[in-house]
């Protein structure tokens, strides 16, 4: 979850996950009261305050996914039409099958504000669109966090093994980003042309393997000496 702002929520969204089998719970650049208080109440983490013990604090989205070959962010998509591949949340567990390499993936979760910004979704291969009322668009984040594990856990059982999809090696979160700082600082140098945001999706779309982001980091480089 990124920049989670409310104690409640966080232990509501730790005990949704406990529900449904998932445990790896790691928060990006929280408001440090909250979260402290998060820990010490646990009032709405019934049953699993363990989750919330052992939850682990980033400052950014890249190392909070870090060790997951897939970073999918979440979000109803009310008046938006952000540059990303849209999945419907009764596809997402297909999508992480065919696209995880066979590797972790992760699932990010926007503030309760105004969720995930465009900077944040940039950061994320796809969007897993939760769909709600156009009256009522904004889910609480707690429940979000249990509509989307219901789903993967529901539709998860019975597929085949992760040995079987295992597929090519997929860059890490935190390649990802130092690829794109690199082009970022590239371009700001020659003249720009491309905000951050565009460079982290281009990023993302054609490099999610390690040796596509390889040629890219390399070229980036050569073209900066020129």
């Amino acid at each position: 979850m990124a920049r989670p702002r409310n104690p409640v929520n966080i232990g509501a969204a730790a005990r949704a996950m406990a529900n449904f089998g998932l445990s790896d719970l790691a928060a990006a650049a929280p408001h440090p009261p909250v979260w402290k208080e998060a820990l010490t109440e646990n009032r709405a983490a019934v049953g699993a305050g363990h989750l919330l013990d052992r939850a682990r604090v980033y400052d950014s989205i890249p190392s909070a996914a870090e060790g997951c070959s897939l970073v999918l962010a979440t979000s109803a998509l009310n008046r938006r039409s952000p540059d990303r591949e849209v999945i419907p949340l009764p596809r997402a567990a297909e999508y992480i099958r065919n696209n995880s390499g066979g590797g972790r993936t992760a699932i990010v979760f926007g503030p309760e504000k105004h969720g995930l910004t465009e900077e944040d979704l940039s950061r994320c291969r796809a969007i897993i669109a939760v769909p709600t009322d156009d009256a009522q668009p904004s889910m609480n984040l707690a429940h979000a966090v249990a509509v989307v594990c219901y789903e993967l856990a529901a539709r998860d059982r019975g597929a085949p093994d992760r040995a079987a999809v295992r597929g090519k090696a997929a860059a890490s979160p935190r390649e990802l980003e130092s690829a794109a700082e690199e082009i970022i600082s590239f371009l700001e140098r020659t003249g720009g042309g491309k905000s951050p945001a565009q460079v982290r999706r281009a990023v993302q779309d054609i490099a999610a393997g390690k040796e596509a982001l390889g040629l890219m980091r390399l070229l980036a480089r050569r073209a900066s000496k020129l």
